[in-house]
């Protein structure tokens, strides 16, 4: 749970993989953002199994923006992969069919971070989908501003890959506008 300023007023806000259904009987005088974290379903279920299902992420967007929330889409991880485009093109439909208070639903678009360490824990515990995490081959290190080595796509190829993501989203839907991308 983060604080922030906008628009000058102090507002909350927070990323979820679950429907917090108990949060609709709360008045958050707008005061509260609540970002649904989205991926494909198929990534999902290989990378996220114990969280709540896309369709049920998107089908609560309205519940909560007409209980007051400031809601956003949270595209985190974005995971390349073969097919990746495809399967954001499904995730993209979904949005445009299910919400209805399209005029009130941001995004964010957060590309995959990730490091040696939290690789060697996954590899260890045979965790599935680190085929798709780890990919060295379009990944480079990058220190981060505390200091530690990551794992990120490689700048010339990331480029590329936000180009793509910002304008498969636009030609699906252009009504979720990208507070920010990286």
């Amino acid at each position: 749970f983060t604080f922030f300023r906008d628009h000058e007023l102090a507002m909350g806000s927070f990323a979820t993989k679950t429907i917090p259904n108990k949060f609709l009987e709360f008045d958050p005088k707008g005061k509260i953002r609540i970002r649904f974290s989205l991926m494909p379903e198929e990534l999902r279920q290989r990378l996220e199994p114990n969280t709540a299902p896309i369709i049920n992420r998107i089908e609560a967007i309205d519940k909560f923006v007409e209980a007051g929330y400031d809601v956003d889409v949270n595209f985190s991880p974005v995971v390349v992969y073969a097919g990746w485009l495809e399967a954001y093109e499904e995730l993209f439909k979904l949005l445009d069919i299910y919400v209805e208070n399209k005029n009130e639903v941001n995004a964010e678009v957060i590309f995959l971070t990730h490091n040696k360490d939290k690789h060697q824990y996954n590899v260890t515990n045979k965790l599935p989908g680190e085929s798709l995490l780890w990919q060295p081959d379009i990944q480079e290190d990058k220190v981060s501003q505390y200091g530690g080595t990551n794992i990120r796509y490689k700048s010339g190829l990331k480029y590329k890959y936000i180009q793509q993501f910002k304008a498969l989203h636009k030609s699906i839907i252009p009504w979720n506008t990208i507070r920010y991308i990286f």
